[in-house]
């Protein structure tokens, strides 16, 4: 059973443990509180006993309120063995969950998050996770105890008298077919559930993210509506499921509470042929009143179970995903970078990248160009193995790097995207971020070589200027800066650089370049870049067509061509002359 749980709720071996022993003291709490039961039924024997025997000694009724402190006292004790048991291990097995999710996206390749979009995995680390808090703490604890609690008192109660005992539970197989049943027809609409409400997630994020454009745009009226039919699909699906499990939950509880009519009319009939004592007949009636507790609780809590198995089988999704592997006592010396009749597809009979094949020496800068679409930063991609490579080698020293372990590798890369990635924080956190032990004079002169005192200086605690969510109160050439000195200040033996000069006015553009001329000594460089002017120093251009290398060559030897290369710094210094005249002609 433990193994079981575990790879349910994706458990550590610690907390699946822990809720097989919450579990356990689940069903030890369920039998405790049948405990003043019993007691007020031997309260109501002796009683009996003394007026209608006429007994000499009427009860002690002292003793029984002893008895019925010491009860108090054990089903306190239980109470707080299994709170500890259940809900503090439900809330450590909880963040134990959402830090191994962190660390497995980590290990994840960039093709998983292909896959799935930013609202999708945030609504797996924080809904999903709490719904299996709440899962653990509450529902499998009570629904597995109940369910060993009232196997014990059933055979308990059959010792007893079987024909009573089976009055009592002969209700109880169709209560728990109808209760299966609810589990199969609600499962399917429980998932479409999730997925509307994803949507709904989906699309507000789209439109918070687009909000100006939202604003400007014709069609904002429409996209609104688009959102409020994803709300109301929500709704619908949300009332579907309930209806769904509630009349079973409700014809669950009603056909199972049957079973006490028939205990008291069975239980007359034996009494009035002497079969049984009032005694028996009476304990019967005093457990029946609560022996249905758990198994009740059991039935209410099934819509909350349901639905955690469905989070739970989203969090398993991520925690089997296979991880990037690789071994990480690999170290490199020297840093030239092979692409060995590499193809790629990033969907299945889609190649983006064909037999590609090409080395960016150390110490010399590579360029990347061609038409959009082309692959150019799937190669800046899989040089750092941000995606493994089905097809061909890309070696680094003569190594394969599908072979590397991944945080092992980029140690070795100082990288800029054109998409830059700034956190909620100071200035000089987001550059530190390249070096963690940077000290502060390293951080100043990586700033510097990026362009970046100009402008730190001028906000109002320079430094310390907390910059907002992905640097929001800086332009885009400024962001764009501070992640050039974050590769910078990491000095790391290999650089990719993927349109690192777009957002920048053509004076920082070139001071830009400047000072990657200076960081470039003796390093690999690779870079992407769609102004042809800012690359005509590279030592290698590679001009790729339709994911193929249609040229290669030095600016010089390209040029006297005339192939693609020339034809594309042609058209930009043709588009570079256009201008719009008064009358709104080009």
């Amino acid at each position: 059973m433990i193994q079981k749980l575990k790879k349910t709720y994706s458990l550590t071996d610690q907390g699946a443990k822990e809720v097989f022993i919450g579990i356990l003291t689940s069903t030890l709490h369920n039998i405790s509180i049948l405990f003043p039961t019993v007691l007020l039924f031997l309260v109501v024997s002796a009683l009996l006993s003394h007026y209608w025997q006429d007994t000499p000694d009427a009860p002690n009724l002292f003793f029984y309120w002893g008895i019925a402190l010491l009860v108090a006292g054990v089903i306190y004790l239980i109470y707080r063995l299994n709170y500890s048991k259940t809900y503090q291990s439900a809330y450590k097995e909880s963040a134990n969950t959402r830090i191994s999710l962190a660390e497995k996206l980590r290990k994840l390749p960039l093709s998983y998050f292909g896959k799935k979009d930013l609202s999708d995995l945030t609504s797996t680390l924080m809904n999903d996770t709490s719904v299996l808090e709440q899962s653990l703490s509450g529902d499998v604890p009570s629904l597995f105890g109940g369910l060993l609690s009232s196997i014990l008192v059933i055979a308990l109660l059959f010792f007893f008298n079987w024909q009573l005992a089976l009055a009592l539970f002969s209700t109880l197989p169709i209560a728990f077919g109808l209760f299966l049943l609810s589990f199969k027809i609600s499962d399917g609409i429980n998932w479409k559930n999730r997925n509307a409400k994803l949507a709904v997630s989906d699309g507000l994020q789209e439109f918070f993210d687009n909000m100006k454009l939202m604003h400007a745009s014709e069609k904002a009226e429409e996209y609104r509506t688009d959102l409020e039919n994803k709300v109301q699909k929500v709704v619908k699906t949300s009332m579907l499921y309930e209806v769904a499990v509630g009349i079973f939950i409700c014809l669950s509880y009603n056909i199972l509470r049957i079973g006490l009519v028939l205990v008291m009319v069975v239980g007359a009939n034996l009494l009035a042929n002497g079969v049984i004592s009032i005694y028996t007949f009476l304990l019967f009636l005093f457990v029946a009143s609560q022996v249905y507790d758990p198994l009740t609780t059991i039935i209410f809590r099934a819509g909350e179970f349901f639905h955690s198995l469905v989070s739970a089988a989203r969090i398993r999704e991520i925690e089997e995903y296979p991880s990037q592997e690789g071994d990480a006592n690999i170290r490199l010396n020297t840093f030239d970078i092979v692409f060995d009749h590499v193809s790629f597809a990033y969907n299945e009979g889609q190649e983006v990248l064909r037999n590609v094949t090409f080395t960016a020496k150390q110490g010399q800068t590579t360029a990347l160009v061609g038409p959009s679409g082309c692959g150019k930063s799937t190669i800046s991609r899989l040089a750092c193995r941000f995606w493994d490579i089905p097809k061909g080698k890309v070696l680094i020293d003569g190594k394969d790097i599908n072979k590397i372990d991944p945080e092992t590798l980029l140690q070795y890369f100082s990288i800029v995207f054109q998409d830059v990635v700034l956190f909620n924080d100071t200035i000089y956190n987001n550059i530190k971020i390249g070096k963690k032990d940077a000290t502060e004079t390293e951080i100043r002169e990586a700033a510097r070589l990026a362009q970046c005192e100009e402008f730190i200086e001028k906000l109002p605690d320079g430094y310390q200027t907390i910059i907002g969510e992905n640097g929001k109160t800086l332009s885009g050439g400024e962001r764009q800066r501070i992640s050039i000195a974050r590769a910078f200040l990491k000095d790391a033996p290999i650089i990719l650089l993927d349109e690192a000069t777009a957002s920048l006015d053509p004076e920082n553009e070139t001071l830009i370049q400047e000072a990657i001329s200076r960081l470039v000594k003796d390093k690999t460089v690779l870079m992407i870049a769609h102004r042809l002017r800012s690359i005509e120093n590279c030592d290698q251009i590679i001009v790729l067509n339709q994911g193929s290398i249609s040229e290669r060559g030095t600016h010089q030897e390209l040029m006297q061509k005339d192939g693609l290369y020339r034809h594309m710094l042609e058209l930009q210094k043709e588009s570079s002359n256009w201008n719009l005249n008064t009358e709104g002609r080009i």
